[in-house]
């Protein structure tokens, strides 16, 4: 059943929900023609559902687009020509769709050449013999005109920035797998020159100790010192390495909870973030925790809107400005005290102090001296 409504009823996914609500707006702008008609004529009500068909297949790109095209344009001349007053709207059905398809320049142009052809005809035919045409002016007829031409080149141009923005996001999508990926096989490296070295050492000394350990004990002992020592270089090794892993830089720690800011639906502002790109290792790291924290009392207390930073720096200092449009400090808990003084703890490792404000929201005021 899913199969047979995905290739026969509903529109292909890539187009949202956009197609659905062209189809409703159909319903209602063909409804308006149909329920003047007395007695009810139902050749129009027939032509109405053929045109939905075969708009719907116009969607998808195969060897029959030309007589899914073709026949809505029929349609949509047949109802202009029979109702001045409403039937063009079809045309601006078709012509979205002759826009919104992702195909060449070479066939998007043939179809839009097919379309004024049969759109301006119409539109001439109706300037030309219609006894009324006065009623509507000179601006009627130029409004006329302007959608008949424009709307496929609209559409087109919409349609391009949608396919833009979504590869963008695919782009995106696949670099971050690759800076992943890149990632672990640095790691694996890593592990395997520091470590790989130690452990083929400390199975060697095992090896000699067991042999030794019944001819000469006290060189026995004395390699079971040297492994017991290289075991504990190792494992600070691999703290060191876990604590570098843990550590986030401020671009990590912006996207992560860019993610959660729009889960949340709070729009996410940075200004001037490219200057923090620079800054220390302890100082990113800090003020990555810090950005984690506020992002969660945010999202979790301020009922807030937007959330801003702002970075800058001095000769002599780092500034980081965190601002939210939310409820403030009203009805604060004690997590957001202990927040804070876990931020200030942070920052005063790295001799930097910090501010807050509550009014319209909070301000949070960062300041970290540059070392000498």
């Amino acid at each position: 059943m899913n199969k047979f409504l995905d290739k026969y009823v509903l529109f292909p996914k890539r187009f949202g929900f956009m197609p659905y609500f062209w189809v409703f707006s159909l319903f209602l702008m063909a409804g308006q023609i149909l329920i003047t008609q007395h007695p009810f004529n139902w050749f129009y009500l027939l032509l109405v559902l053929i045109f939905l068909k075969f708009y719907r297949d116009g969607y998808s790109i195969n060897r029959w687009l030309w007589l899914d095209i073709g026949i809505q344009l029929l349609i949509a001349a047949y109802f202009t020509l029979k109702f001045p007053n409403g039937g063009g709207t079809f045309f601006i059905y078709t012509a979205w769709e002759i826009g919104s398809l992702p195909y060449k320049l070479r066939d998007f142009l043939r179809y839009l050449v097919l379309y004024l052809v049969i759109s301006l005809s119409c539109v001439l035919t109706f300037i030309l013999f219609t006894p009324t045409i006065k009623e509507y002016g000179p601006f009627g007829i130029i409004i006329a005109l302007t959608f008949t031409i424009g709307s496929p080149i609209a559409a087109r141009s919409l349609g391009n920035s949608y396919r833009r923005s979504y590869r963008t996001k695919q782009t995106n999508r696949r670099l971050e797998t690759i800076i992943k990926q890149n990632e672990r096989d640095r790691i694996a490296q890593d592990l395997h020159d520091s470590l790989g070295q130690s452990f083929s050492l400390i199975t060697l000394k095992s090896e000699l100790a067991t042999k030794l350990i019944d001819k000469d004990p006290k060189k026995a002992q004395q390699q079971l010192k040297d492994i017991a020592q290289t075991s504990r270089d190792d494992l600070n090794l691999v703290r060191q390495i876990v604590a570098d892993l843990n550590a986030q830089s401020i671009a990590s720690a912006m996207v992560s909870e860019g993610k959660n800011l729009d889960l949340a639906q709070i729009q996410q502002i940075s200004i001037n973030e490219d200057v923090s790109n620079t800054w220390p290792k302890d100082i990113q790291h800090t003020l990555a925790a810090i950005i984690k924290e506020t992002t969660t009392n945010v999202i979790r207390y301020s009922h807030a809107n937007l959330m801003k930073f702002t970075f800058e720096e001095d000769a002599s200092n780092y500034f980081l400005d965190i601002h939210d449009d939310g409820i403030g400090f009203k009805g604060a808990t004690d997590h957001i005290s202990y927040g804070l003084s876990g931020m200030t703890n942070r920052l005063k490792s790295i001799n930097g102090t910090l501010k807050v404000t509550s009014d319209h929201g909070v301000y949070l005021q960062i300041s970290i001296p540059k070392k000498d």
